[in-house]
């Protein structure tokens, strides 16, 4: 099976705290790599931070998992020029869920589509809505 590795692209350091969030449950995750747009950067110097880890992964043979926090801000478009760039998979809206998955699953799955697939549903699964309801068991 090939060598997967995940770059988390997000406004601020939201990806970088994420990720230290992820390693308190799942350990280390040395396939991570966790990079955001800070205040006074521009957009095109993320984008060739992004191109860089891209280019290192492709030198490599691995492939790349991009996981991006919102789709439609500036993050997504660094995240989806990455398309262009390399034959990654790019997932948009990331939370603590779908890098749980991820590192869970990363190594064991051996189709790419798979492991994508289920870490998107277990960021979907992992937003709940509970009220006090809750407390009466309703």
């Amino acid at each position: 099976m090939k060598e997967r590795r995940v770059l988390v692209i997000t406004h601020g350091h939201f990806g970088e705290e994420l990720v230290k969030s992820v390693e308190m449950i799942m350990g280390t995750q040395d396939y991570i790599t966790a990079m955001g747009l800070l205040p006074g950067r521009s957009v095109d110097e993320l984008r060739e931070k992004a191109f860089e880890v891209l280019a290192k992964n492709d030198a490599d043979g691995v492939d790349t998992i991009v996981c991006c926090d919102l789709f439609g801000g500036s993050p997504s478009n660094v995240a989806l020029s990455c398309l262009g760039k390399s034959d990654c998979k790019v997932m948009l809206g990331v939370n603590m869920p779908m890098l749980v998955q991820l590192a869970q699953d990363i190594h064991d799955t051996e189709d790419l589509d798979e492991l994508v697939n289920n870490a998107a549903q277990a960021a979907r699964d992992g937003v709940v809505v509970k009220d006090r309801a809750i407390l009466f068991g309703r």
